[in-house]
């Protein structure tokens, strides 16, 4: 058990939904399909509680095996799950893998992030999206030198449109990037990937450099300041001088 804990989080959906697949085609065989379709999805939902370390993945193999069945059920046209596949791929990248969905900055995190990023910094947004918060910080701040970094090919290309050619846009890993070149690191990606960016972050970026995350604790690490967006929410800016 505690090996396959630490495995990544899209192997261990692999493996339950394999496990989930195996003991559907066998009790459906030995028993009946309906004892199978009504049972699986909460061994899965089992499997995830011990397995996962997010509680929300109780919840997508609670429901992944019955979507499934009714999508099944409505004989759509293969192509159309291509396309839908296809799509997320664009829009979303290797999310499986990275465990960093598409989040977008609201207003209020703008507003509050401007004034803290220093004089003349150079600013990186890591996981950058469609460029939202570096296309404000070109209007609001001519004195930064703005890089960005997206892996997802959709968003990406939405940034390279409306961002001004003054800005470094890169379509990365930002694992990929030294951070010891950045004064300030801006970050909005997910918990799962919190403590690895941590410890990237302290052994690259230089001593009076500042990383900034938006909503996502790192754990154990308490920031040296804490700026409330008091947004529906209730999200924050967490900042770390390094």
């Amino acid at each position: 058990m505690k090996y396959l804990r630490a495995l990544p989080q899209w192997r261990i959906f692999a493996i339950i939904t394999l496990t989930s697949f195996v003991f559907l085609y066998f009790i459906g065989t030995n028993f009946s399909s309906r004892i199978a379709t009504i049972s699986i999805p909460f061994l899965a939902f089992g499997l995830a509680i011990f397995l996962h370390d997010g509680s929300w993945w109780k919840w997508i193999h609670l429901f992944f095996l019955p979507t499934i069945l009714i999508f099944v059920q409505l004989n759509i046209a293969p192509q159309w799950y291509l396309l839908a596949l296809l799509i997320c791929w664009l829009v979303f990248g290797r999310v499986m893998v990275s465990r960093v969905p598409l989040y977008l900055s609201n207003r209020e995190a703008l507003l509050q992030l401007e004034p803290v990023i220093p004089q003349s910094a150079k600013f990186l947004d890591i996981g950058a999206g469609t460029g939202t918060v570096l296309n404000y910080l070109a209007r609001q701040r001519p004195d930064l030198s703005l890089i960005g970094v997206e892996q997802a090919k959709a968003p990406w290309l939405l940034g390279k449109l409306r961002l001004p050619r003054n800005v470094t846009w890169l379509n990365a890993d930002y694992e990929s990037l030294d951070l010891s070149a950045y004064d300030c690191v801006y970050a909005f990606l997910s918990p799962a990937v919190m403590s690895k960016l941590w410890q990237q972050a302290s052994s690259q970026m230089r001593p009076g450099s500042m990383l900034i995350s938006n909503t996502f604790v790192v754990p154990g690490v308490s920031p040296d300041q804490i700026i409330e967006l008091n947004d529906w929410k209730n999200g924050k800016l967490l900042l770390w001088r390094m």
